[in-house]
């Protein structure tokens, strides 16, 4: 018993008339009553009572239509789901971020688009360091996540660009510094400074240490953590952060953001995910990324 055939027998169920069916299919009608008296064989029952015009179900035939309607309702629904996986519009993405990037204008961007067209797609989100991320993708636990790059990033992974970011210093509003329109690294010698751990991210904490030390200055590091809490700290005056200018999109009342003008350490967020993915959502959200980057960063709020 085929598709077609289940299809054929609703039609003249509901014709009531083989030729009025074989019209609506657009088949001879021989054609289609030799295909009914097919199925009638395979099934050893009689399913339509022949009538000098037209036919009427028989009693076996009205048992089998509606089972006959659902099976191709339900065959229909299962090839549209596939059709819609294979668009990415069904199915899981997995995305892990970090607390720099998370508040990024392109992350959350990227995020609400897709959320608001793919309301059939399960978006999971976790919070993950880089390093993290990298481990977790590798597991094969993730999908994709939002990494500052690093050179141990950069083997069996894909990349979406996002941003290039750079180091800021981030001030406690009460604090003298406040006050200057950029700062030099001389002006840091000697305050209590607070960053990311280096078990955050050793290359961009290494690379950090390495452009202080160049630049003349020897931190005087009080306070390692995640960049929220780096954040926090500065907010109750605990010392002057170093961050990521990602977190620009998350200054807690009592913190102002500083340009050093003599330290530049940028680095590239990406969307990055394992190339053996092959993922239709994956690829639909990457899609996203990558056409919304543009206009996000012309945006006067994301220059600011």
């Amino acid at each position: 018993m085929e598709l077609r055939h289940l299809r054929y027998f609703v039609a003249v169920a509901e014709a009531g008339h083989f030729r009025r069916a074989a019209a609506s299919l657009n088949i001879a009608q021989p054609a289609l009553s030799r295909q009914i008296q097919a199925l009638e064989r395979e099934m050893e029952v009689e399913l339509f009572e022949r009538l000098p015009r037209g036919v009427r179900l028989s009693s076996a035939g009205q048992a089998f239509l509606e089972d006959a309607r659902r099976i191709i309702e339900e065959t229909e629904e299962a090839a549209e789901r596939a059709r819609r996986t294979a668009r990415g519009q069904i199915g899981t993405l997995r995305l892990a971020c970090s607390e720099a990037a998370s508040g990024h204008a392109i992350v959350t961007e990227a995020i609400r688009n897709f959320r608001a067209s793919e309301p059939h797609v399960e978006l999971s989100l976790v919070h993950m360091v880089s390093s993290q991320q990298l481990a977790a993708l590798r597991a094969n636990q993730i999908d994709a996540g939002f990494v500052f790059r690093s050179p141990s990033s950069q083997e069996d992974f894909a990349f979406q660009d996002v941003d290039v970011v750079d180091v800021i210093a981030a001030v406690p509003q009460s604090h003298a510094l406040a006050a200057e329109d950029e700062l030099h690294l001389a002006q840091l010698k000697d305050q209590p400074l607070i960053c990311i751990a280096r078990r955050i991210n050793a290359h961009y904490y290494d690379s950090l240490m390495a452009a202080c030390v160049r630049g003349g200055l020897t931190p005087r590091i009080i306070q390692e953590a995640n960049s929220g809490i780096v954040m926090s700290l500065v907010s109750v005056g605990m010392g002057v952060g170093i961050v990521s200018s990602a977190m620009k999109w998350r200054v807690p009342q009592g913190v102002v953001l500083k340009t050093v003008a003599d330290l530049s350490i940028p680095s590239c967020l990406d969307l990055i995910w394992r190339r053996d993915n092959a993922s239709a959502v994956l690829e639909r959200f990457a899609d996203g990324i990558r056409s919304i980057s543009t206009g996000v960063k012309n945006d006067a709020h994301f220059r600011q």
